[in-house]
């Protein structure tokens, strides 16, 4: 089972990432939970982050972390079953110098932490809706744009609409409130999400 990334896409931005640290996490949580797994990571990076020192960090929905509004950092996870579930977990660089953001293994130890209290919640809850019930409010409030301006766009990169980021459901899905009205419910897979410029 993979748990897909958003921005799969293979071009020449691509070239310049750098994968920063990687481990393994095998929260013992039912299989449908782990299609949250790269948020519950993204989340636990960027507390991390801001723990660090570097007060502007926060989660670019859905599994990235923003410093002052640029992602800076990604998470991207291979989900796999080998004796039991398991996430296989990169921390990618996306753009700038790494000197300012922790070491390797302060990275990786950040996801092991944030996998580890994750289960934690969800064992403690009993019966949740979604994989990010626990974890709702917390993300929310450390999203990067979050009731603030937005492009929805593409994977073609073609924008689809534009609005305000109202909100996240329990499975990850993005709220955006369009500029007539609607309410867009938005996966991961679907669309990504941006500053409008």
């Amino acid at each position: 089972m993979a748990v897909a990334t958003p921005d799969g896409a293979a071009g020449p931005e691509r070239a310049a990432e750098r994968v920063l640290a990687s481990t393994t996490v095998r929260p013992d949580v039912p299989m449908q939970m782990y299609t949250c797994l790269p948020q519950v990571l993204a989340l636990g990076l960027a507390r991390a982050l801001a723990a660090a020192g570097l007060s502007g960090a926060r989660v670019a929905w859905p599994n990235a972390v923003a410093v002052d509004g640029e992602p800076v950092l990604r998470v991207d996870v291979r989900a796999g079953y080998d004796e039991g579930m398991f996430g296989s977990c990169d921390v990618v660089l996306l753009a700038g110098d790494d000197r300012a953001l922790p070491r390797g293994e302060e990275l990786a130890r950040a996801l092991e932490q944030a996998s580890a209290q994750w289960e934690d919640r969800l064992r403690r809850a009993c019966v949740v809706a979604g994989p990010l019930a626990p974890l709702l409010d917390d993300y929310f409030e450390t999203m990067d744009a979050a009731n603030e301006r937005v492009e929805v766009v593409y994977p073609n990169g073609r924008v689809a609409a534009r609005g305000v980021l109202a909100g996240l459901d329990v499975w990850g899905r993005a709220s955006v409130r369009t500029d007539f009205g609607r309410e867009l419910s938005i996966s991961p897979e679907q669309a990504s999400i941006r500053r409008e410029p």
